[in-house]
């Protein structure tokens, strides 16, 4: 029982010193319903209410399509997904 406790703990405080984790997604579904996948979890799907993106990925002609590789910073709690910028191929 204390163990699983001070585990917790420990991973509590983990956790609060990197509020953000960087990962690479995917997208998957174009605007309006634009949605991505995360490449360490194929089974998750980002709907687009959980993310926001740079403005320069908005303007036209530099909006993302289907099949880009996108860097996203992701929130502490997972509940909100930041799609900093394309990765080049």
């Amino acid at each position: 029982m204390m163990v699983q406790m001070i585990k917790k703990i420990a991973l509590e405080a983990v956790q609060a010193e990197s509020p953000l984790r960087f990962l690479e997604a995917i997208v998957v579904s174009a605007p309006p319903d634009f949605q991505i996948k995360l490449r360490d979890n194929n089974k998750l799907i980002i709907p687009e209410d959980l993310i926001s993106i740079a403005e320069r990925l908005t303007e036209l002609g530099k909006e993302l399509k289907i099949g880009d590789r996108v860097m996203v910073a992701a929130i502490q709690g997972g509940q909100s997904f930041f799609i900093i910028d394309r990765i080049a191929e």
